[in-house]
């Protein structure tokens, strides 16, 4: 990759120049005035060696400019260097990208490690609504991209088949079966009645409670295979306190001093300056234990089975929740800082313009299956991915079933289908293509909207911004279109139709790519 060539160079140039540096970043160039890269290290280096950081960038520009890939180096602003790639460079990474193929954009920063990652994750007392939808696609992309990485990556649900509200469904259950209005129920969706024809009457609160569990989630995995997910394991809460896992680890933490008792109940403890004031219940006084329990457990499974980096996906009502974790994970014993939690906000729809209110179905909440159903697994999942796990979402079911331009999956696909048509009415490039032929604007730009899939994939494996991947794949789209209106691919010229065609499968590769990872189709037509 162009960028780690780069970033080699500076590192050798500050060694042999005494230039002292934490760590150094290298950015593609938000416009063409800025060049192809850009880098702050003369910034961010100029406390440590006590030099200003016009100054260390003259020094690293004058040694950088004699390697001969360079088409123009530039000191700008208050210290950025400014990096023009020649052309040829450019030109021959179409090659590259072909020789490649569906390895194009593999990364090793993650060879020899494992990670784990958690996600969805609901509780299966109803179906599963577009709240813990959301975690599905950003999970499951990341954990595409942790394995493109290197990584071996374990994608995990945990479910929490146990405790009060599975016993308030099963008592919602049985009120309905003997004629009680569903809307006097604590669960008021018609699955309420489905369900209540499904159990018999004759089993206590616990056991329909336990029987409905079950059946929710056999339908939360079907829902989740139909958004194009699937776990390799999904783990149960009352198999914890059934195996005996969450006595022996509390026991482990009460030899550490990290339990008390107060209030007739037993606390998580820790001293943790943070913590001190909210100590939290891990067994309550009736002697039941509490969901942070058995998850102190589930996390000291994880870590404990040998995982290198764990990660949890969880809604934003649980930040909470983490800081509980992180402090249960230290007092376990283990790596706190191998520990990382997306916290993604809430969904809500909207059609003709006007937000939607509940679901009738779920009874105060929109399904992930009334979704799938109007718009389709792809664009449910690009849709969501488009935007940063962070941010709120206003989901706009017009357009994600719309078939045009305007629809971002649908101008995606249309490129791929695009291309599809192209290489269908050519006999592919030529063996030897001489792609020093790409000369113009639209074709470079192309070819290095391509290049930069490596430099992402690397970046989301440390970042976990998934939402780029979505970026990136329209960038794409919206230069392969670009160069497709303005250059014609095949024509009387046959050294640069078999250039241009080369450069058309190599976009191609880098689009089937991306969408195979954001877990999106590739149509051939359209």
């Amino acid at each position: 990759m162009i960028y780690k060539q780069i970033k080699k160079d500076i590192e050798e140039v500050c060694k042999k120049l005494g230039i002292k540096y934490d760590s150094i970043e290298i950015s593609r160039s938000a416009s063409r005035a800025f060049g192809d890269f850009s880098t702050n290290i003369a910034m961010k280096s100029a406390g440590e060696n006590k030099q200003s950081p016009m100054k260390i960038a003259e020094l690293l520009t004058d040694s950088l400019k004699k390697q001969s890939y360079y088409k123009e180096l530039q000191v700008a602003g208050s210290g950025f260097i400014n990096f023009w790639v020649d052309d040829k460079v450019w030109q021959q990474e179409v090659e590259k990208v072909l020789k490649e193929k569906e390895k194009f954009g593999l990364s090793d920063v993650g060879k020899g490690k494992k990670a784990r990652v958690e996600f969805v994750s609901a509780n299966p007392t109803g179906p599963l609504h577009f709240g813990n939808a959301r975690g599905g696609p950003i999970g499951d992309v990341l954990a595409a991209v942790l394995e493109f990485s290197g990584y071996k990556v374990l994608r995990e649900f945990y479910a929490n088949d146990i405790g009060g509200q599975v016993q308030k469904l099963g008592q919602s259950i049985l009120n309905v079966a003997k004629g009680q209005k569903l809307e006097d129920q604590e669960y008021k969706g018609e699955y309420v009645v489905e369900l209540s024809k499904k159990i018999s009457e004759k089993l206590t609160v616990e056991e329909v409670g336990a029987e409905a569990a079950d059946l929710m989630l056999a339908q939360i995995e079907e829902d989740c295979r139909d958004m194009g997910i699937n776990f390799d394991v999904i783990y149960l809460e009352s198999h914890f306190i059934a195996d005996g896992h969450t006595r022996a680890v509390l026991e482990t933490l009460e030899k550490k001093k990290m339990l008390k008792k107060k209030e007739g109940a037993t606390w998580f403890a820790p001293n943790d300056e943070f913590l001190k004031d909210r100590e939290t219940v891990v067994v309550k006084s009736d002697g039941s234990y509490t969901y942070f329990a058995n998850d102190i457990v589930y996390h000291g499974l994880k870590f404990g089975e040998g995982y290198d980096l764990v990660i949890d996906v969880l809604g934003a009502n649980h930040h909470g929740h983490v800081p509980r974790l992180q402090a249960a994970i230290s007092a376990l014993g283990f790596e706190e800082r191998n520990f990382k939690v997306i916290l993604y906000q809430w969904v809500r729809f909207k059609s003709k313009g006007k937000i939607l209110g509940m679901s009738k179905r779920s009874g105060n909440f929109i399904t992930a299956r009334e979704v799938l159903e109007l718009v389709g697994k792809d664009a449910l999942r690009f849709f969501i991915l488009m935007h940063d796990a962070s941010s709120h979402i206003d989901f706009d079911l017009d357009l994600a079933r719309e078939k045009s331009s305007k629809n971002p999956v649908y101008y995606v696909q249309y490129a791929h289908a695009r291309i599809c048509s192209i290489l269908g009415k050519a006999s592919g490039p030529a063996a030897k293509a001489d792609y020093g032929l790409l000369t113009t604007d639209y074709e470079l730009d192309l070819i290095k909207q391509i290049s930069r899939l490596p430099e992402l994939v690397e970046d989301i494996s440390q970042n976990f911004a998934v939402n780029t991947l979505t970026t990136y794949a329209m960038e794409l789209a919206d230069s392969f279109h670009k160069f497709y209106e303005n250059c014609q691919v095949i024509g009387e010229n046959k050294k640069l139709s078999g250039a241009r065609l080369g450069l058309v499968t190599a976009t191609k590769i880098a689009l089937e790519n991306t969408l195979s990872l954001l877990g999106v189709s590739a149509p051939e037509k359209m």
